[in-house]
């Protein structure tokens, strides 16, 4: 797999399995006690396809957990790591040196109904178009994985820049204030890749 590098950031993107059987004599063990335990038939898809990108990746001895926040980490290396799924695409990203937030989506109408929830009453002037919305919803998300604070708001605790050409980000913690750094790395009417991470 070739990736996209931003900022020593390795991200890799592809489509999600349409079906899994053929590739569980590829999985360990326990993933395939992973996807047995899994009722749904997308959550099995994406718990294939992203440890097996891993596997080609970084190698058999590398394997996904996660943290008490639900947050992605690699047992085996020493890599930071970020997941991010939409209906058809997985996308990682792996960093050796900061943690970083990814996040993929596809455009749906939904967006409009809960654009409120995501966006404060400034935003809502800024990021008005699909196009637009469908860049903040992303970008807000892999700064709340990034950010790894549970129960942030995405409207009043993420902030972001009311300047187009600007792409620093505030997220308010409870320790204060912290500078995030992102990345828009495809962008669409359709569909948006963007990662974050630590200025």
């Amino acid at each position: 797999m070739t990736p996209i590098i931003k900022d020593n950031t390795y991200i890799y993107i592809k489509e999600l399995p349409n079906e899994i059987e053929p590739l569980m004599p590829l999985c360990s063990q326990s993933i395939r006690d992973k996807v047995e335990a899994t009722n749904s038939p997308r959550r099995k898809c994406e718990i294939v396809a992203s440890h097996l990108i891993i596997k080609d990746i970084l190698g058999d001895n590398v394997s996904i957990a996660h943290d008490q926040n639900g947050a992605p980490i690699l047992v085996g290396a020493q890599e930071y790591v970020s997941i991010s799924h939409s209906a058809t695409e997985i996308a990682i990203a792996i960093n050796p040196h900061c943690p970083i937030g990814i996040d993929i989506e596809n455009w749906r109408d939904q967006l409009i109904k809960v654009k409120s929830r995501f966006l404060s009453l400034q935003e809502l002037d800024i990021y008005s178009t699909p196009q637009l919305m469908l860049q903040a919803w992303t970008i807000k998300e892999s700064l709340y994985k990034v950010a790894q604070v549970p129960g942030i708001s995405l409207a009043d605790d993420i902030i972001l820049p009311t300047d187009g050409n600007d792409n620093i980000a505030i997220v308010k913690t409870p320790q204060g204030e912290c500078q995030f750094l992102f990345h828009i790395i495809t962008s669409s009417p359709s569909r948006c890749v963007t990662l974050a991470h630590p200025l």
